[in-house]
């Protein structure tokens, strides 16, 4: 079991229950994917997408979590061990 735990810019944190698998999206990466994964969500205006970095998407890519660059994110085992820190670098 995966989580998702953000702590925003303001430092609050928020833990997402991501299931047993995400897949993570990241612009720099893969800009065609992004840009698609923006359209799906309506986020498809430059304005709305220019502070992320990414998305996760979980749940069978039916949920879609999109990743800020001015936030830390993590993502965390059931247990509360990190298993990846994939905050912007």
């Amino acid at each position: 079991m995966f989580i998702l735990r953000r702590i925003t810019s303001k430092s609050i944190e928020i833990n997402d229950c991501l299931g047993t698998s995400y897949v993570m999206i990241l612009k720099e990466r893969n800009s065609v994917e992004f840009e698609k994964t923006a359209k799906a969500m309506k986020w498809d205006d430059a304005d709305m997408t220019k502070d992320m970095y990414g998305f996760i998407t979980y749940n069978n890519g039916t949920d879609i979590m999109p990743l800020y660059q001015k936030s830390h994110y993590f993502i965390m085992a059931s247990d509360g061990k990190t298993v990846a820190n994939i905050s912007f670098k």
